[in-house]
């Protein structure tokens, strides 16, 4: 797993609210948008079961938001894989550093 996609992971799981995940054998028959945002991480890594992933891209297909959401994040992927790490002002790396471990939480 590449630096850029623990970190990803680690925004999935802030913005999701401490990144609960439906364990595989219990996948809904119907997803609602926030299991979109629980499982696109994996969707993108290709590590989904196939009824899964099945049953994710009928949602995305009937659903213009999760859509919308699914374009951005692969978007930012793709942006973030393009930055240099010298391409970033230490000062920048330095205070998004410092933000993301003030919000991120804690493992044990």
């Amino acid at each position: 797993m590449t630096h850029w996609t623990r970190l990803m992971a680690k925004l999935q799981e802030w913005f999701t609210k401490g990144g609960r995940q439906p364990p595989v054998e219990e996948a809904p028959k119907m997803l609602r948008c926030q299991d979109v945002v629980d499982l696109v991480l994996s969707y993108l890594e290709d590590t989904l079961d196939p009824g899964e992933r099945q049953i994710l891209e009928a949602h995305i297909a009937d659903c213009p938001n999760c859509l919308r959401f699914l374009k951005t994040y692969r978007e930012t992927v793709a942006l973030g894989q393009q930055l240099r790490e010298e391409a970033i002002p230490s000062d920048v790396r330095d205070r998004l550093e410092a933000f993301l471990r003030s919000r991120l939480p804690r493992s044990s």
